[in-house]
């Protein structure tokens, strides 16, 4: 089995916008008030502005991870300092990996008011797929470990491919010698 990739992960552009935005304004305040400190400072605010901009509305869909043969490797993005760092730093993140021998349960969690895609644990789908993605209803598998830890894997970027949805869930449940089920957000 090669490796199957999951949601986007945070990459350079959100920082790059930051920091085009950052100097513009910082070379539209030299020149115009001729006053390079007060350029630096607002400079550098605007490209904290900025990345806490990205940070906040990048919340959704990216949720990268890849299961492999070893286990599944993941970001976790829930966190939003973790998101703001990842913006101004996006290749300093830590992947978190683990086995399929650590997973203890599996759940795939369907937002409210939305069925899983067709085929998916018997899920039946309603919504034409161009509102689909903007929709901001959950649609993740809720992954608990052995030690504890709770790994809630994004689906919603990838929620159309259905076959390969049912076929990681198939060989986690394989691997894991666990049972799957699904759950619905009231």
């Amino acid at each position: 089995m090669d490796s199957i990739e999951f949601g986007r992960k945070i990459n350079y552009v959100p920082m790059t916008i930051s920091l085009a935005v950052g100097v513009i304004v910082g070379l539209v305040i030299a020149v115009f008030a001729h006053q390079a400190l007060l350029a630096v400072i607002l400079g550098i605010t605007v490209i904290v502005i900025c990345a806490l901009i990205f940070a906040k509305s990048l919340s959704d869909f990216y949720g990268y991870w890849e299961l492999t043969e070893e286990g599944i490797r993941c970001y976790d993005y829930l966190n939003f300092s973790v998101k703001f760092q990842s913006v101004l730093m996006p290749f300093s993140e830590d992947q978190m990996t683990f086995k399929y021998d650590d997973i203890k349960s599996l759940r795939v969690v369907v937002g409210r008011e939305m069925n899983a895609p067709a085929n998916i644990l018997g899920g039946s789908f309603y919504a034409p797929k161009k509102i689909m993605f903007n929709l901001p209803t959950p649609y993740y598998l809720e992954i608990k470990l052995k030690d504890g830890r709770e790994v809630n894997l994004d689906l919603s970027a990838d929620w159309d491919d259905t076959e390969t949805i049912e076929y990681v869930i198939a060989v986690i449940c394989d691997r894991a010698e666990i049972g799957a089920e699904m759950v619905k957000q009231s």
